[in-house]
C-alpha cells in the first residue's frame, strides 16, 4: 500500500514537470536585460528579422529627411534637353566628315533633332561665304555649327580671309552658332586667330585647347580617324551642353525670342588672339599649359 502511494506521487510530479515544459507553468518575466556593449543585442534577446536578398532596408527617419526633396543638398545638374523637331545646320569641310559629324548624329537623333550636314572636301571659308545666306534661308536652323579652316592652315595670307569669316557669321543672322576650329596636326600660319577674332557673336570652340590629345589620325596623319573623330565630338558635345542657356535664365524680350539652342555669352578671352589670351592668363597668374604655350 505504501509503495502504491509513492508511485502515484511520482506520476503526479511527472505531470507537473510536463505542464511547465509546455508553457503552462512558465515563471513571470523578470526585468529586461541591459543592452550589451558595442551595439550587440542583450543576452537572450531575439535576433532581428532577416532581410530577404535584394530587398533594401527602410531608411532611418533622419536618412529619409536628408533625402527629401527641397533640401539644399548637392544634386546633379538637369539632363540636357531641347524641344523635339528643332533644326541644326552643320557646315564644314572634310574634317566635319572625319568621324565628327558621324558621332554627333546619334546624339541629335536621340533628341529628335533635324540634323543637316553640308560638308565638302577641299572647301574654304571663301567657298562657303557666298552660300551661307541661302543655306540659312532654306533650313531655318535653330543652331549652326561651322567646321571650317583646316584647308587654310598653311595659307600664306590668312588675314585676307577675315572678310569671308565675317560674311558667314552675318548670314547666320543672330542665331545660336559655334565655330569649331580644326584640331591641328601642324602649326598654322594664322587662320585660327583670324577665325577667333572675327567669329563673334558666334561662340568659338578651340579644339586644340579643349580636346584631349593627341587625336588618333588617318593614314594621311591629318584627318582624325573614327576614334579620333568620336573623341573630338565627345569633347565638343560636353562643351555645347555645358554652354547651353536653360530656359528661365533670361528675362523680358530675350526670353520670348530665345532659341531652344541658346548659348551663354562668350567670355572675353574667347575671341582674343592666342597671343592676347596667353598674355592675359599670365597677367592674371593663371597657368599656361605646355601645349598652349606651343600654340602661342
Amino acid at each position: 500500500m505504501g509503495r502504491e502511494i509513492r508511485v502515484r506521487r511520482w506520476a503526479l510530479a511527472g505531470l507537473a514537470v510536463a505542464g511547465m515544459a509546455c508553457g503552462g507553468g512558465a515563471p513571470a518575466p523578470g526585468p529586461r536585460a541591459a543592452p550589451a556593449p558595442g551595439g550587440l543585442p542583450p543576452v537572450g534577446a531575439e535576433p532581428p528579422a532577416a532581410v530577404p536578398p535584394g530587398a533594401a532596408a527602410s531608411p532611418a527617419p533622419s536618412e529619409a529627411a536628408a533625402a527629401a526633396p527641397g533640401r539644399d543638398d548637392d544634386r546633379a545638374p538637369p539632363a540636357f534637353t531641347v524641344p523635339p523637331n528643332t533644326a541644326v545646320l552643320h557646315v564644314g569641310d572634310s574634317f566635319a566628315l572625319a568621324g565628327f559629324a558621324q558621332a554627333l548624329r546619334p546624339r541629335m537623333q536621340a533628341l529628335r533633332v533635324r540634323y543637316a550636314v553640308k560638308a565638302e572636301t577641299s572647301s574654304y571659308t571663301v567657298t562657303w561665304a557666298s552660300r551661307m545666306e541661302l543655306l540659312v534661308a532654306n533650313y531655318q536652323p535653330d543652331l549652326v555649327i561651322i567646321s571650317l579652316g583646316a584647308n587654310e592652315v598653311e595659307n600664306v595670307n590668312p588675314p585676307a580671309h577675315a572678310g569671308a569669316v565675317r560674311r558667314i557669321i552675318k548670314a547666320i543672322g543672330g542665331r545660336p552658332c559655334v565655330w569649331v576650329s580644326p584640331p591641328l596636326w601642324r602649326k598654322d600660319t594664322g587662320i585660327i586667330d583670324v577665325i577667333r577674332t572675327n567669329s563673334a557673336p558666334c561662340r568659338f570652340f578651340d579644339s586644340d585647347a579643349l580636346v584631349p590629345g593627341p587625336l588618333p589620325r588617318q593614314k594621311d596623319k591629318i584627318h582624325p580617324n573614327e576614334e579620333g573623330g568620336a573623341r573630338w565630338a565627345d569633347a565638343f558635345w560636353s562643351w555645347l551642353t555645358a554652354e547651353h542657356l536653360p530656359p528661365g535664365e533670361d528675362e523680358g524680350d530675350l526670353a520670348a525670342k530665345r532659341s531652344p539652342w541658346a548659348l551663354r555669352p562668350s567670355p572675353p578671352e574667347e575671341h582674343r588672339s592666342r597671343a592676347e589670351a596667353a598674355e592675359g592668363a599670365l597677367q592674371l597668374g593663371g597657368p599656361v599649359s605646355a601645349r598652349g604655350a606651343e600654340r602661342f
